[in-house]
């Protein structure tokens, strides 16, 4: 996995240099956003890390010139935000981001995080025939949760509903449903109908939603709940344990 990093402090680029040298990632290091526009105008990465506080234009302004650009709309960007305030991040999701992390971090953390972008990743590339839709089911204690994965699409519906039949909606009556579209690039209108459908076959409960990159046209359908959107796993999971 390639991974190009956008941050200007160099201190950051030796730690992560490190993190990546661990965990088996080749990792391309720049201190300016416009020096990252080029690299990705040039080549390929699987991911971007972006830093929000960056001299010259912004990270949001390189974010939003990411989701601008054709050939590279769909990449992946994980956030690095020295202020993980609300208003940051609604900031970001504005625009679609994968994932955040809080400055300073550890290394497990952030290895967390690569490892969650590499099963998204998974999940996104498969698109062969049948398989081109993914929707998997686990159980999870008082959780039963749904990841959404390559097309998103009518038959992600109806593949949903052959998990979420009237018997299996009694024996997971106690559960909290958990719906994960973090590996779904950015919802569409069409799709968002969709999410409705999953919506209201799960009622009268209301479902954890991990939105990813959808949070902000999901948030336009789910504002009542706005609590119950997250942008990552990681967060929904940190909600589920705090109603413990």
């Amino acid at each position: 996995m390639k991974i190009l990093v956008i941050e200007d402090d160099e201190v950051q680029h030796e730690l992560l240099a490190a993190i990546f040298k661990q965990i088996g990632i080749e990792g391309f290091f720049c201190m300016t956003g416009e020096e990252g526009l080029e690299k990705l105008k040039t080549h390929f990465f699987d991911a971007v890390v972006l830093d929000i506080g960056l001299p010259g234009k912004s990270g949001v302004q390189i974010l939003k010139t990411i989701r601008e650009t054709v050939l590279i709309k769909d990449m992946p960007v994980i956030v690095l935000t020295a202020s993980k305030t609300r208003e940051t991040l609604m900031h970001c999701m504005k625009y679609g981001i994968n994932d955040y992390i809080g400055k300073p971090f550890q290394l497990q953390q952030f290895a967390q995080k690569i490892s969650t972008l590499k099963r998204v990743l998974a999940l996104r590339n498969t698109t062969a025939g049948a398989d081109a839709v993914k929707v998997i089911m686990e159980r999870m204690p008082d959780v039963v949760k749904f990841t959404f994965g390559g097309l998103f699409n009518d038959e992600s519906v109806k593949r949903f509903l052959a998990y979420y039949t009237n018997a299996f909606k009694a024996l997971t009556k106690a559960d909290e449903v958990l719906l994960n579209f973090g590996a779904v690039p950015n919802m569409n209108e069409p799709q968002i109908g969709m999410f409705k459908l999953i919506a209201q076959a799960i009622k009268p409960k209301e479902p954890i939603v991990v939105a990813g990159r959808s949070y902000g046209p999901l948030l336009n359908v789910f504002s009542d709940h706005e609590e119950r959107l997250f942008i990552t796993e990681e967060d929904a999971l940190e909600f589920l344990g705090q109603k413990k």
